[in-house]
């Protein structure tokens, strides 16, 4: 992770952060996804329509929530 100094707060604290990642480390992710060693938890892409339904705390399934916009 990478954070300018001139993003830092009085006491030091990193205030935003920017990953950046390298082709090395893009394709062990992506094997570790094959063989199974790791998993996603992306849930299906909701439509802009049900986008509040989505985001409903009282009902939300576990996973990454999407809104798909056209």
């Amino acid at each position: 992770m990478v954070s300018p100094d001139s993003d830092r707060t009085a006491d030091g604290l990193a205030v935003d952060f920017v990953a950046e990642a390298g082709r090395m480390q893009l394709t062990e992710i992506v094997q570790r996804v094959r063989d199974g060693r790791l998993r996603t938890n992306i849930r299906p892409v909701a439509s802009l329509d049900d986008a509040v339904a989505a985001f409903n705390l009282a009902q939300r399934a576990k996973g990454r929530t999407s809104v798909g916009i056209r």
